[in-house]
């Protein structure tokens, strides 16, 4: 479900809007705004944001705090994204093409940088709890960057070592943005721990089903080609289950055998993509499991949907 879906939300999800455009696009020199903007109007689904308007609503929601960190997070992930196509030499990203691709590597970086610090300020201007909460989730997310980076082309390495580098890689920001709304809003310790949990959960079954959109993906779906990870030498959760199933296959990827169409009749053959569905649906049970606890609503009913809308993007495998 995309956070443009979501009537109720409506008038926050415009305020969190503006607010990114008006940040992103603050520079007085056109190349500066260009490429900070690039990707925001190429669109998304503004998933982590709308976490942190979600969850404000636990308690009293709709304060300014809690704008400026929906806006805040998402600038950061904006960062991670520049980045992390320069390191994948990802040639498209949301449809559209790269920055790397369309302006250069050192436009590209020093752009990232430049919203990492946009999202700071932000995060300062909400003040309290905010600005640390954010220095811990970046500073999770580089750490789990460095650990995947020193773990490329290893086809030997634990299915447990790539969720543990996942859960800071990609479900610290979901973790951060529950926490943010939860923390902006007078949430009970009891509540802001449970949706933290679930935001570390939903994290987790979100790169989980990416990984698998990543090798069954439809290009103009996913805004990508698929097997963009395999040929990067990023080996997800899958294709180690697969590894561990057929050891030919991780001699074929050592060797540098990572073309999709030779590499998926294995991953077919021994189940490992089933099985990484499986491992997302259980992560999604305990995520629901955490909102048990809360008071219902339909903020509360929307987060359960987020979860379910991420599993049903799955398509059917080939000859189900």
């Amino acid at each position: 479900m995309s956070v443009r879906e979501m009537n109720w939300l409506t008038d926050d999800v415009h305020r969190v809007e503006n607010l990114l455009q008006d940040t992103a696009g603050a520079s007085s020199h056109p190349l500066v705004s260009e490429a900070c903007l690039h990707l925001i109007k190429a669109g998304g689904k503004r998933v982590r944001p709308t976490l942190v308007l979600l969850s404000s609503h636990v308690g009293d929601a709709g304060g300014q705090a809690t704008d400026l960190s929906a806006a805040a997070v998402e600038l950061v992930h904006l960062a991670t994204l520049y980045h992390d196509d320069v390191m994948d030499e990802t040639e498209t990203r949301r449809g559209v093409p790269t920055v790397h691709n369309k302006w250069g590597t050192q436009v590209a970086v020093l752009a990232g940088d430049y919203l990492f610090a946009c999202g700071c300020a932000l995060g300062a201007d909400a003040g309290g709890e905010v600005p640390g909460i954010l220095a811990r989730a970046i500073s999770q997310v580089c750490e789990g960057q460095i650990v995947e980076t020193a773990s490329l082309n290893d086809p030997h390495r634990p299915v447990d070592d790539y969720i543990h580098t996942i859960s800071l890689k990609t479900a610290a920001l979901f973790r951060a943005s529950c926490e943010l709304g939860a923390a902006t809003s007078s949430a009970s310790p009891a509540e802001r721990s449970a949706l933290v949990t679930y935001g570390e959960k939903l994290g987790l079954a979100f790169q989980i089903v990416d990984d698998v959109l990543d090798l069954l993906g439809d290009p103009s779906v996913i805004g990508k080609q698929p097997g963009t990870d395999l040929r990067a030498g990023v080996l997800t959760a899958p294709v180690l289950l697969a590894c561990e199933r057929d050891p030919r296959l991780a001699t074929r990827l050592s060797n540098g055998d990572r073309e999709l169409e030779q590499v998926l009749p294995t991953l077919m053959a021994t189940g490992s993509i089933e099985a990484t569905i499986e491992m997302a649906e259980g992560f999604r049970a305990e995520a629901l499991a955490e909102l048990s606890v809360l008071g219902g609503g339909v903020w509360r009913d929307t987060l359960e949907d987020l979860i379910d809308g991420m599993l049903a993007q799955i398509p059917e495998l080939p000859g189900d």
